[in-house]
């Protein structure tokens, strides 16, 4: 497994365990709902199967969980996971 969530200090962090060092990659941060969404991703979960399980734990709109999904996923691309 490439990736490693971890928690420490009240952070997620996500480490890229195959990094070579050099250039050296931070580890990527994360609240508690990306470290959900990422748990799921690594289950091989569907976006929606995401959006339906946040939306019941956090009983929030459906449409705000719709876009923070989305906004995770960007930044994972972003960070180079895909």
């Amino acid at each position: 497994m490439r990736y490693q969530l971890r928690y420490a200090a009240g952070t997620y962090w996500l480490l890229d365990t195959w990094q070579e060092g050099v250039p050296y990659r931070k580890p990527l941060t994360m609240n508690e709902v990306g470290a959900d969404i990422w748990q799921m991703m690594e289950q091989r979960c569907s976006r929606e199967q995401i959006v339906d399980a946040l939306c019941r734990e956090y009983q929030v709109n459906r449409e705000v969980i719709e876009q923070d999904v989305e906004r995770f996923m960007a930044q994972l691309e972003e960070y180079g996971i895909e």
